[in-house]
């Protein structure tokens, strides 16, 4: 049943979903970009109060995080743990190496990949990046039970999931050409 038309109880009667939200300012990908926007204030702010603000951009703290568990990956594997492209990872990547964060060689096994290595500096800085992510979940969280926060997870990875087969579907489809 398309989700449109999904039906959902509210004092003991049905409405359609698409009824519940009284209008699209409201609806779920609203509230998802919303939530973004809060989010990456969020995450600028505390950045700030880390004195971190002039390396790291929303974003980058999963890359370091996996940097941090294996050093020295190609990026092919760092967007397969990321769960990233590595189109968006090159953009992110040439940034840190530009902070001096990271830096990026020729794989000396593969000529085609690029290996990233953490620099000192980006050693240096883990205790920050940790913090700076205990702060983040600590506001996403509160209010939230435990078992709240895991299905608000769960459901998330499913809308992502979901956005995830429509782009692979509408990159699949033939082009079109323009109509004059």
């Amino acid at each position: 049943m398309p989700a449109s038309t999904r039906q959902k109880r509210t004092n003991g009667s049905c409405t359609t979903k698409a009824a519940a939200a009284a209008s699209p300012l409201d609806d779920l990908p609203a509230l998802i970009a919303r939530t973004n926007i809060h989010f990456q204030a969020l995450v600028e702010r505390t950045l700030a109060e880390l004195k971190l603000d002039r390396l790291l951009r929303p974003g980058m703290a999963p890359v370091l995080f996996a940097l941090y568990e294996k050093d020295g990956c190609i990026i092919k594997d760092l967007a397969g743990r990321t769960q990233r492209s590595a189109a968006a990872l090159n953009s992110l990547l040439g940034r840190l190496e530009k902070s001096g964060v990271v830096n990026l060689r020729t794989c000396a096994q593969d000529g085609r990949a690029v290996r990233v290595r953490l620099t000192a500096k980006g050693r240096e800085m883990e205790p920050r990046v940790r913090e700076l992510h205990r702060r983040v979940v600590a506001a996403v969280e509160q209010g939230l039970t435990a078992e709240e926060a895991a299905q608000a997870a769960t459901l998330l990875q499913r809308i992502i999931a979901g956005i995830t087969q429509e782009e692979q579907r509408q990159n699949s489809l033939p082009a079109t050409q323009p109509t004059r």
